[in-house]
């Protein structure tokens, strides 16, 4: 049987999140119109457009990185995970699914060159300085392979242990507390049975997930950009009344 494919959006916590989902899924469809796409957000969001665009909706909590728990919870064999604020400006999304080959994952890489727009990246570590490789802001992966299923829930509980307060390596700084970029470095670099995790990195990484905060003159793709990234230019506040 063929796998099923599709993109996951999650919206939680700010109502904003779920504007910009919903624009999200309607310029996916602008150049993939038979896309499968599954919303996960707070019912208290949920609206008419939303039911519209959406193939299927399943309902979260408001934690701030209920994007994890989406992931975990995919209905999609062959998952497209995006987040919420990004807009897709290119045809070529149809080809996405052609970057998973035979990896589990694929990720976005945080290259020192593009280091210049990064928060935080360089940390210490008991061992000596490191830096994060790996952006938690896309990933295509596999669910019908067991360690992909089991290492998006150990991303998701790791991260709300993380940001609970319930966990803490000793040694490193409480400032990465807030980073789900901690708990995906901690998992793909201490975690003994995710060595052999198939980790695969996005051929043309920028057209797949160009932030707005890169200088185009200085760090742009090969080709034209699939998925275009407002992380550092949007107003992640608003109100629900």
């Amino acid at each position: 049987m063929e796998k099923t494919k599709g993109f996951l959006v999650v919206a939680s916590k700010k109502p904003n999140f779920y504007k910009y989902a919903v624009n999200l899924i309607d310029s996916i469809r602008d150049f993939y119109e038979d896309a499968k796409v599954c919303l996960v957000t707070e019912e208290r969001f949920l609206d008419d457009k939303g039911r519209e665009l959406a193939d299927d909706i399943m309902f979260c909590d408001d934690h701030y990185r209920a994007k994890l728990w989406g992931m975990a919870k995919s209905p999609y064999d062959i998952t497209m995970y995006l987040d919420a604020d990004m807009e897709c400006e290119h045809e070529d999304v149809r080809l996405v699914w052609d970057q998973l080959q035979d990896h589990d994952v694929v990720f976005t890489p945080l290259k020192e060159e593009r280091s210049y727009v990064y928060t935080e990246w360089h940390f210490d570590t008991p061992e000596g300085k490191t830096a994060f490789s790996l952006c938690g802001g896309i990933c295509l992966y596999d669910m019908t392979k067991p360690i992909v299923k089991e290492f998006m829930w150990d991303w998701w509980e790791l991260t709300r242990r993380q940001m609970g307060g319930e966990w803490w390596p000793e040694g490193y700084s409480k400032s990465l507390k807030a980073w789900d970029q901690f708990s995906l470095w901690w998992l793909t670099e201490k975690v003994e049975k995710y060595k052999d995790l198939k980790i695969g990195i996005f051929e043309d990484d920028l057209r797949w997930n160009y932030y707005n905060a890169l200088n185009w003159a200085r760090t742009k793709p090969e080709g034209e950009v699939v998925f275009r990234h407002y992380s550092a230019g949007l107003d992640k506040g608003g109100i629900i009344l």
